[in-house]
């Protein structure tokens, strides 16, 4: 296959360290009009600025670009090439989402898979296991932290930039939490969210608390920040016969600790000889195949002409909803008070369809 790879930064980056050493994979162009050609891989095919776009050469294509230009480079590509993967998050808002899914079922056989490679990293994928019966049983709750501390040039970002990004914290990064807790969960409907910028001052959320409750009535709560100083993600899924906690994150930069899943199985005091401190196994992970799981799994799909497993239109779709749901209570705007109050709303009203 040959690979159109949009956006050479961060995520273009990691996506053609995976794409370059795929068996499947035969050539990448790369098209990045901001970045000088000799920065660029010197093995890939460098489409320079003002050029025509090989679409024809293309049998799948990968969007890594900023949230402003995601919508309008996956509808081209579903209808000129038919086989995309795209970067969370889905799109800048949901409108432009609504585009790329109505582009998507005007592609019969098309491959559509969005970049959610969090429920692929060990501690969930083993955490999964765990669940139901023979484990940990059922779930009670789920409470998700996952954060950052920004760092110098934070409010330079375009990740920070609303006209840019679509949103704050949440849908940089919180969105992947939201995407675990439907793992866990399935579908969710949205209870109540405060949402502050209450340091960064940039007129998106530096922080997100959000609070969810699954078909079943199964609650779930999210915090998502920019300013909790230290990295963090942290997992925590309460069940009747115990917990398990996912800690820490295997990331390029080690930032967020190491990754590792507690394990706790309830006792009462005629079980246990310290009340409410129940015997923990830990089992620690040291090598992340999620990045390359996902990329196997979008070729694998395109190879057999199958939908994929996941990171599919209706996952996005869940999401999305919800983010769609959480900015239409309040969203922080720019110039506001500083530090910011608290913006507090009711989900009243708010609906869950499409």
């Amino acid at each position: 296959m040959n690979c159109l790879l949009f956006g050479y930064g961060y995520m273009g980056k990691i996506r053609y360290q995976v794409l370059r050493n795929h068996p499947d994979i035969q050539r990448i162009m790369i098209v990045d009009p901001y970045r000088e050609p000799s920065s660029l891989p010197a093995e890939a095919r460098i489409i320079p600025p003002d050029t025509s776009i090989p679409w024809d050469q293309a049998d799948v294509v990968f969007v890594c670009t900023p949230n402003n230009v995601t919508a309008d480079l996956c509808v081209q590509a579903l209808h000129r090439c038919g086989h995309v993967f795209c970067e969370k998050p889905p799109a800048k808002n949901w409108e432009d989402f609504c585009r790329i899914a109505d582009a998507a079922q005007q592609i019969p056989g098309h491959t559509l898979v969005f970049g959610f490679n969090h429920r692929l990293h060990p501690s969930v994928q083993a955490a999964r296991t765990l669940i139901g019966e023979g484990g940990v049983g059922p779930i009670l709750y789920i409470k998700g932290t996952y954060g950052k501390s920004g760092g110098s040039r934070y409010r330079q970002s375009w990740r920070n930039q609303l006209g840019i990004s679509g949103g704050g914290i949440l849908l940089d990064q919180g969105i992947h939490m939201l995407d675990l807790f439907h793992v866990f969960l399935g579908p969710l409907n949205l209870v109540d969210a405060v949402l502050t910028d209450a340091f960064w001052d940039c007129g998106v959320e530096d922080n997100a608390f959000v609070l969810l409750k699954s078909e079943q009535g199964i609650p779930a709560f999210l915090h998502s920040s920019a300013t909790l100083w230290k990295h963090t993600f942290c997992l925590e899924i309460g069940c009747r016969e115990g917990y398990l906690i996912a800690t820490g994150l295997l990331s390029q930069t080690g930032s967020y600790g190491r990754e590792q899943l507690v394990i706790g199985k309830r006792q009462f005091e005629d079980q246990a000889f310290a009340l409410g401190n129940p015997r923990e196994e830990i089992i620690y992970f040291d090598r992340d195949e999620s990045w390359q799981k996902e990329v196997d799994e979008f070729l694998t799909a395109v190879k057999n002409q199958r939908a994929p497993h996941h990171g599919a239109l209706e996952d996005a779709r869940r999401v999305m909803q919800l983010i769609r749901d959480v900015y239409a209570l309040k969203t922080p705007q720019a110039g506001g008070p500083h530090p910011a109050t608290a913006i507090v709303a009711s989900a009243g009203g708010v609906g869950k369809d499409s």
